[in-house]
């Protein structure tokens, strides 16, 4: 049996995550997660060898960032389409507006750092038959934007409401509940087309969660979280699997201490009250604990096009 993994990260910006809680941005200066997160992921996937997917949006970078864009195509990792703005109401947006977020996202990824996109994430996990649409038309050969995990959909769901009960309106917002309860295999996304050709190509890469029908998530806010018993029950639930889609973003890589702009989040964001010692060996437990099964880590580029081309077999 052969086993794939895949580490990918979200590259959010530190902006995301005040709108996720409902609070005003106010910037001291370099983004954190671009200025520390994502270098220390570079660093972790060079020490193991492995070929990560970093999944951007352009409206965090600027001239002073630029380089760590450019550093992730050169060290070897697969950028693709997070959306131009993040803008957690995407699937709410037309058809065209939507068409506009990605290509100006691709349109920049392109330019500054020569990446060719291939893949997409959606703010929030939230996806749409329209957004669907408009990314297979653009050429993508794959989306990773299902979550089946109606455990952190019911949390999503309480904690927004939560935050409007004390005064704080977060702009994250749950597309379809149905999201929740779809598969962990990859799979194409025109699941009544038997004609492998009728489907564009297009396959569907759903991030790792176990224990259906609750799904508990195998991501990095999870993995850093979780005590340690719970993180190794859960991996050893895990090996008898084909496919393991780890997410994480790049606030997981980032310490408390590193930026002031941290400060209010602190007591909000659950993984900012971990260490970066903790972060760091927790994500080095997972990765060797893959390896020592047999895994193999690709980026989500190769695992479509393999998936694909073993579908067009069948």
């Amino acid at each position: 049996m052969k086993k794939i993994a895949a580490l990918n990260i979200d590259v959010d910006p530190l902006i995301c995550y005040y709108a996720i809680h409902g609070l005003e941005y106010s910037s001291t200066g370099v983004d954190p997660i671009y200025a520390f997160g994502v270098g220390r992921f570079l660093d972790l996937l060079d020490k193991n060898g492995i070929k990560g997917t970093f999944f951007i949006t352009a409206n965090g970078f600027n001239d002073g960032n630029l380089d760590i864009l450019r550093s992730i195509v050169e060290r070897g990792h697969e950028i693709a389409d997070h959306s131009f703005s993040h803008d957690y109401q995407l699937t709410r947006m037309t058809k065209e507006g939507i068409r506009r977020e990605i290509e100006q996202n691709s349109a920049f990824l392109k330019e500054k750092a020569g990446a060719e996109c291939k893949g997409f994430r959606s703010p929030g996990y939230n996806s749409s038959p329209d957004l669907i649409s408009v990314i297979k038309s653009n050429g993508y050969i794959y989306d990773s934007s299902l979550f089946p995990s109606p455990a952190y959909y019911l949390a999503k769901a309480l904690l927004i409401a939560q935050k409007r009960l004390f005064g704080h309106i977060s702009k994250s917002f749950i597309y379809s509940f149905g999201d929740a309860f779809g598969r962990y295999t990859p799979e194409f996304i025109d699941k009544n087309v038997k004609d492998v050709q009728k489907t564009g190509n297009f396959v569907e890469l759903p991030m790792t969660t176990l224990l259906y029908p609750v799904g508990i998530p195998l991501i990095g806010t999870s993995m850093i979280a979780f005590p340690g018993w719970l993180l190794n029950f859960l991996l050893k639930l895990s090996k008898g699997r084909e496919f393991i889609n780890i997410e994480a973003h790049g606030i997981d890589m980032c310490d408390a201490g590193d930026s002031p702009d941290f400060a209010p989040l602190k007591s909000r964001q659950p993984d900012l009250s971990f260490g970066l010692d903790r972060k760091i060996e927790r994500f080095q437990q997972v990765i060797d604990f893959y390896k020592n099964e047999g895994f193999t880590f690709k980026r989500l580029d190769e695992i479509a096009a393999e998936k694909i081309a073993q579908l067009k077999k069948e």
